[in-house]
């Protein structure tokens, strides 16, 4: 008996060896193409011993747990700054759409949130963001030079994107908001404008970033939620009008989408912040908190919920 005992403690020593060594393979070349073979083969196993081995040690598959990390490393990169098309080539993914997928079946929310969470804390003044992360025009820059950056922004996250329909959406935008202007005497459109290329910035869908043209369309003109259905492709009209309509209880994707295009409107008025009286101020970073905090700490990010704490502290 005593024996028997001892023969499973050295085999499940044994197996404890080889799951750690597996995985410090894994996380050292964690940005190669990992194989169960190539991993197996760094332990001494044929692959079929060794997943036997490491499901029963884990509770996951080989490759289940090579994604996880790999998703995991993904999410620090971004973290840091790194964009998400970059991010994606880097640890292995074909498409940007692949790799998001991937991302909110893990997380549970797309990268580009992620994305907007680094760049709100930067802006809220977080001390460990990449200062070099979004190259963004300068603020009182005209409209057609705005328009050139975004179309620049759009076709490096799609290179097959349709420019002449977006041409169109700018014209009519333009038109939308004509003779309308900010409180700093810029023409109303830069802010829309701007909302836009933070959305490029973020690498929102196509269809948000468009919807940044449109952003205050129903409550600063007079376009009526009929009229913009006419011109604009189905999913931003959507977008709009649930923005507008400030519901909480809204499909989960697009909820996600109208978070990432309020948050990107609200970056851009937290840049004109000598526009905006102190209450105002406080009022937009608690939203931005209560928006961030949730998300930080249920995905295990700890560094960066406590540094959303700091700033909420700071700036309220």
């Amino acid at each position: 008996m005593y024996h028997v005992e001892e023969t499973i403690g050295v085999r499940y020593m044994e197996a404890g060896t080889i799951i750690r060594k597996s995985k410090e393979y894994i996380e050292k070349h964690i940005d190669e193409v990992l194989t169960v073979a190539k991993i197996a083969g760094t332990v001494g196993y044929s692959e079929y011993h060794f997943s036997r081995i490491f499901r029963q040690e884990t509770g996951v598959s080989v490759m289940e747990y090579v994604k996880s990390e790999k998703l995991r490393r993904a999410s620090g990169d971004i973290r840091n700054g790194a964009k998400i098309v970059d991010t994606a080539v880097k640890y292995g993914w074909e498409s940007h759409n692949g790799f998001t997928k991937a991302f909110k079946k893990e997380f549970g929310y797309c990268p580009a949130l992620l994305r907007a969470m680094v760049m709100s804390m930067k802006q809220l003044g977080g001390k460990n963001m990449n200062e070099g992360m979004t190259g963004r025009p300068e603020e009182h820059a005209e409209k057609q030079m705005l328009f050139e950056k975004l179309k620049e922004r759009v076709l490096t996250l799609n290179p097959q994107e349709d420019v002449g329909k977006l041409e169109q959406m700018y014209l009519y935008a333009c038109q939308i908001y004509q003779g309308m202007k900010r409180y700093s005497g810029d023409e109303y459109i830069t802010h829309p404008l701007h909302t836009a290329l933070l959305l490029a910035d973020m690498e929102a869908e196509p269809e948000t970033i468009l919807a940044g043209l449109f952003c205050d369309a129903l409550k600063k003109t007079e376009a009526t939620m009929k009229e913009l259905r006419k011109y604009l492709p189905e999913k931003t009209a959507d977008l709009i009008e649930a923005k507008a309509a400030e519901e909480a209880d809204m499909e989960t994707d697009l909820l996600e989408q109208v978070t990432l295009l309020r948050l990107a409107e609200r970056l851009h008025n937290m840049k004109t912040i000598e526009w905006i009286d102190e209450e105002q101020r406080k009022k937009r970073a608690a939203e931005t908190m209560e928006i961030f905090l949730p998300l930080a700490e249920k995905t295990g990010n700890h560094e960066i919920a406590e540094e959303l704490k700091t700033l909420a502290e700071e700036n309220l």
